[in-house]
């Protein structure tokens, strides 16, 4: 991240600038405000993986999609908690949910 913040308009920056808490306290806001949307996303594609597999297809690609979606949205959501608590987590997509 940048460090930036959007200005609506109308709206000045003091003339010391914005203070570190301040903008820590924006970016907490905004993390802390993903997880309703990162669990609505995993709800949905844990319902398109569970179709999947009780679908006739020969298209594997979209087999292959549709179930490693879900598997990637589940990493996410552990690093997403993991984070939130202060564990430095994370790494590669494909690493092991």
């Amino acid at each position: 991240m940048s460090g930036e913040i959007v200005e609506f308009p109308g709206r000045e920056p003091p003339p010391e600038g914005y203070s570190k808490e301040y903008i820590d306290e924006l970016h907490a806001a905004a993390f802390r405000d993903l997880e309703g949307r990162l669990l609505d996303c995993l709800s949905m594609a844990q319902i398109a993986s569970e179709r999947m597999y009780n679908h006739t297809t020969d298209d594997r690609e979209l087999v292959f999609a549709v179930v490693h979606t879900f598997e990637m949205l589940m990493k996410l959501k552990k690093d997403y908690l993991h984070a939130y608590h202060g564990e430095n987590r994370g790494g590669l997509h494909t690493s092991s949910i």
